[in-house]
């Protein structure tokens, strides 16, 4: 996500009578972050905006002619991704609170303003402004490339229909043109995920892993292939609520968070619901992020679901999430070796765990075992950090690292061929 995000100032537009005030307001804003508009009434703010993509408006109350209510309301109507903040008296409290839903405002500062509460209040709302931009952009690929696909089903579909007389030539084609829809359906949901990972503060490499030992387990206990695919999905796309999470809140250990900032964190798996679950190929997925916080003896999120009644691909998801997650210290703030990981999972059998799920993952890991058990995973780019422990780095093709500790130097000069061709593979150890 970082490669698409809005790298220019953001644009402010200041509308007041005052020209002192304007003037204030020009000063207070000064700096290169910002792209600073002026309009002395209403109308003129309107015709601003009519000529300028802007990000946020501030606005005086008390203007002749057309107030700031009015002003901020017909903002609204013909730009509603405009940020609206209102500047107002303390005698216009019951004007302020009728335009706040007339105009469907932000927030309203009182005048005489302080500086820095004011400079926080336009941070606050520009940082949740350039979120639900990202969030509707990741939608709105989601749902082109969902769109895509459906076209591509109707032409064969059509196709079917035109050569009726060449059956056995034309369910060939229907099986071959099915399984490449399904190859790319595949390809976009792992693309979604490497996309998702590029939030800053969203782990990289996580959600390949557990998608992959989930569907082992799932494989294991001969779950049916559409549910085995659904729980793969569900694993690549596990994150994707976390887009709209504050940077703050993700850095933090799960037990460091506030009741409230946890409670806040844990929704994150009904946000992914809310954003896959009118994907008619992503549906069954969505039901198992939805679905990931429950915990096995029913003090989980966000229903209080308990054993059986938590889907079985969830319980799953959780194991295979949890335990990487001890691994790299989000769980409790510290990071555990695989011997200290493996044995919080049995700790926790029958409480937060499914004890089926436990064990088939405790047997997994041991088939697969190691001079080194750590996971290696596949990371991007945009999280490389010295210090880690790169198992290989290749480029076009070519072995360019194995087994070595990154360097800030190295970082560099990995940074500078991934300029120069995107053909990069980083493979590091938790």
């Amino acid at each position: 996500m970082s490669e698409t995000l809005q790298t220019s100032p953001a644009t402010l537009l200041f509308v007041d009578d005052e020209p002192n005030i304007l003037k204030s307001l020009k000063r207070l804003f000064r700096g290169p972050e910002f792209t600073i508009l002026t309009a002395e009434n209403g109308e003129e703010g309107l015709k601003v905006l009519s000529e300028s993509a802007v990000d946020l408006i501030i606005s005086d109350m008390r203007m002749p002619q057309m107030d700031g209510a009015e002003f901020l309301s017909r903002a609204a109507e013909s730009w509603p991704d405009t940020v609206r903040i209102l500047l107002t008296g303390y005698a216009d409290m019951e004007s302020t609170i009728a335009a706040v839903n007339k105009g469907k405002i932000y927030s309203y500062c009182s005048k005489p303003w302080e500086d820095n509460e004011l400079k926080i209040l336009v941070k606050n709302a520009l940082e949740q402004k350039r979120l639900r931009d990202e969030r509707q952009q990741l939608f709105a690929i989601i749902e082109q490339r969902n769109r895509e696909l459906n076209e591509l089903n109707e032409q064969l579909e059509h196709k079917v229909q035109l050569r009726t007389e060449q059956i056995r030539l034309s369910l060939q084609k229907i099986d071959l043109a099915h399984n490449e829809l399904k190859k790319q359906f595949a390809n976009t949901v792992k693309t979604f995920a490497r996309i998702i990972e590029m939030r800053p503060g969203i782990k990289s490499g996580h959600s390949k892993y557990i998608a992959e030992n989930a569907r082992s387990i799932a494989q294991r206990l001969n779950m049916p292939d559409d549910d085995v695919k659904d729980i793969l999905y569900a694993g690549l796309l596990l994150q994707i609520g976390k887009i709209s999470l504050p940077d703050d809140l993700l850095k933090q250990p799960l037990t460091a968070m506030s009741t409230a900032g946890k409670k806040r964190f844990l929704n994150h798996g009904q946000e992914g619901w809310n954003l896959l679950s009118g994907i008619d190929q992503l549906k069954n997925a969505a039901e198992l992020i939805r679905y990931q916080y429950e915990n096995f003896d029913g003090s989980g999120e966000p229903h209080g679901l308990r054993g059986g009644q938590i889907p079985l691909g969830s319980r799953i998801l959780a194991v295979v999430r949890d335990y990487i997650s001890s691994l790299d210290g989000f769980i409790n703030g510290s990071v555990l070796n695989t011997d200290n990981a493996k044995k919080r999972l049995l700790a926790k059998k029958g409480s937060l765990y499914d004890p089926e799920a436990v064990d088939q993952f405790l047997a997994l890991l041991a088939e697969s075992e190691s001079a080194d058990e750590r996971p290696v995973i596949e990371i991007s780019w945009t999280q490389l950090q010295p210090g880690m422990e790169a198992v290989e780095i290749i480029h076009n093709g070519m072995l360019y690292l194995k087994d070595q500790i990154l360097s800030l130097g190295q970082i560099e000069k990995i940074l500078e061929m991934r300029r120069h061709s995107k053909d990069l593979i980083l493979r590091v150890r938790v």
